[in-house]
């Protein structure tokens, strides 16, 4: 089953307003990235996560996923180390709030290759660093038992459901699994269902719900797909338990209104 899910900074960067709101909204669980008082999921202290707890507690609502930004950096070494330095911080968060999905990227596209998200370089000229640099984080991620979610983001290496796979067959690790925007890779050219779905088949471990130029989500872009479709094939295929999580609908009403619009969708599954 899908857990209705939401990405609380975009609600309000107040922390407790934010989890009232989703909770209200008909949420069950949170992803959490910022706005958590003036700070983010990789700088936050002890107290900062005991205030968390507290506002979870007071509202009964659930942590689904860790939002962090962990790969969305250049392959500069300096870079780089700067996330593999905070990685065990945001491991031990997925533990304190009992979820194994942290999100993650795939680096940067170099300045030199950068185009429209269609324009996308050749993975394959690039995956034996992306397989060494990210082959560190998998083997911590599996040692503490998470899930290394690999988003399908247009500005990194991995925008689409190809680069996707090629990235997790190059790493070779059951730590590293997809967090499928299905938008961003609708942007990048590549058709959702059943082009995309077929290289990432069995390995969803986080959706991520945007809306169409319309504000709804229909369909997905100005596809012939509509999300019904993915999230129902996503869910017959892999008796799929993870979040669909809603995500830059453009203001705290409008991602008030698209959680509504996935509780539509899901029940009707």
């Amino acid at each position: 089953m899908f857990r209705k899910c939401i990405f609380a900074d975009e609600v309000s960067k107040d922390f407790d307003e934010a989890v009232r709101l989703c909770r209200d909204n008909g949420a069950e669980y949170i992803e959490v990235r910022g706005g958590i008082w003036g700070k983010n999921v990789t700088n936050i202290d002890d107290v900062d996560i005991k205030k968390m707890q507290d506002v979870l507690d007071k509202y009964d609502m659930k942590i689904g996923a860790i939002g962090s930004p962990f790969g969305k950096c250049s392959f500069e070494e300096e870079d780089y180390q700067k996330h593999m330095n905070f990685l065990p911080g945001l491991i031990e968060l997925a533990h304190i709030f009992d979820t194994k999905i942290i999100r993650m990227f795939a680096f940067w596209v170099p300045k030199g290759l950068r185009g429209s998200d269609k324009d996308r370089p050749n993975i394959d000229d690039y995956i034996d660093e992306i397989a060494s640099r990210l082959k560190p984080a998998a083997d911590l991620a599996e040692k503490e038992d998470v899930i290394l979610a690999l988003e399908t983001e247009g500005a990194t290496m991995v925008g689409t459901c190809a680069e996707a796979r090629t990235v997790i067959d190059g790493v070779n690790s059951n730590a590293i699994r997809v967090a499928w925007d299905v938008n961003n890779s609708w942007h990048c050219g590549e058709l959702p269902y059943p082009d995309g779905y077929d290289y990432i088949r069995g390995l969803v471990s986080h959706v991520h719900v945007k809306p169409n130029s319309e504000k709804n989500i229909d369909t997905i872009g100005n596809s012939n797909v509509s999300y019904a479709q993915v999230l129902r094939v996503i869910l017959e295929d892999e008796g799929y338990e993870g979040c669909a999580s809603i995500e830059h609908w453009g203001s705290p009403e409008l991602m008030l209104k698209g959680l509504r619009e996935l509780d539509k969708v899901l029940k009707n599954l």
